[in-house]
């Protein structure tokens, strides 16, 4: 007997629901691979096209030139601040000694 009917199922009915489910099933299969598909083409199109960049050693030298300068001010803040950047380092220290002591 079904669920949530008074009649009683059949073997038939109980064959095509199932039937019907696997179709269900099959349709949300194709519609998630369809999705995954173009997102990775999508993806692999943008990789493409960074990895083919024409300024690719422009972009390089931009970034080293940005970690230069951020070397050089977080060196002179160390300056500017020695006992800032003393205690900042025995935090530092502090938390990870804890951290790596912790069970």
């Amino acid at each position: 007997m079904s669920r949530f009917s008074r009649t009683p199922t059949t073997r038939d009915e109980i064959e095509r629901e199932i039937h019907n489910l696997m179709a269900a099933l099959d349709d949300l299969k194709d519609d998630a691979s369809r999705g995954s598909r173009s997102r990775f083409n999508a993806l692999r199109s943008r990789a493409e096209t960074l990895w083919n960049d024409n300024r690719w050693d422009e972009h390089c030298h931009d970034l080293s030139r940005r970690g230069r300068d951020a070397g050089r001010m977080a060196k002179d803040c160390a300056r500017e601040h020695p006992l800032s950047t003393v205690a900042l380092a025995a935090g530092a220290v502090a938390l990870i000694g804890y951290l790596v002591t912790r069970r």
